[in-house]
């Protein structure tokens, strides 16, 4: 498996950047929101309760004086890296219980708009992975490897 995963992850090189890239994009605009929202509520725009219980759930970096973006996009960005390595072994286990000859396998990677499209053959058997990248104002980027 650990050949596969070798594969995979020359194959999803610009998955990985792009992933990476929005992730940091997304940061930043997360670290402003939630910035604004704590200074809101620290001002008593927002009274108690439920935004108490939601300022006190904010992560402590962004909460605090001493909070810059960066370490904000430092904490995403290796969660996302994180991602994209579980995803990457998950596709790699998945795609071994197709019964892929490793040793005579073809890659064939495409990218089509955010989202790659990745077609593994032995010549035999083929399995198509893509994947679903998603994300929003206030959706962090993520994405899913789905394969046939």
């Amino acid at each position: 498996m650990k050949r596969l995963v070798e594969i995979l992850k020359r194959e999803t090189e610009s998955l990985r950047i792009q992933y990476i890239n929005m992730t940091k994009e997304w940061a930043v605009s997360d670290f402003n929101l939630m910035r604004e929202w704590a200074a809101n509520y620290a001002a008593g725009r927002y009274g108690y309760g439920e935004a108490s219980k939601k300022y006190y759930r904010l992560p402590h970096h962004v909460v605090n004086s001493y909070g810059v973006v960066d370490t904000h996009i430092k904490l995403l960005v290796k969660a996302a890296e994180k991602h994209y390595d579980e995803s990457i072994n998950k596709l790699a286990y998945r795609i071994e219980q197709k019964g892929l000859n490793i040793d005579k396998i073809y890659v064939q990677t495409s990218h089509i708009g955010v989202n790659i499209n990745t077609i593994l053959t032995d010549g035999e058997k083929t399995v198509k992975a893509f994947t679903i990248i998603a994300s929003g104002d206030i959706q962090r980027p993520h994405y899913r490897y789905l394969i046939k």
